[in-house]
């Protein structure tokens, strides 16, 4: 799981087609979405730690790019 990295730096490995592992207490959902909109097409994005999150949160993120982001 990535810790050290900002928002906008996963954003950019997503773009460059990085799946990525992330604890979701670590950032908004507004930053998660961000990250997700930005996955490239066979990347994921995994969010552990997802219970932080509403389920109107949880499905903001998915709806940036459905089938690629998990939730645990």
């Amino acid at each position: 799981m990535i810790q050290h990295l900002s928002a906008l730096d996963l954003g950019g490995i997503a773009a460059r087609g990085g799946s990525l592992e992330v604890n979701g207490q670590q950032f908004s959902a507004l930053d998660l979405g961000g990250i997700a909109a930005r996955l490239s097409d066979g990347a994921t994005l995994k969010v552990h730690n997802s219970a932080c999150f509403s389920a109107l949160d949880i499905g903001g993120i998915a709806a940036r790019n459905p089938g690629q982001v998990i939730f645990c």
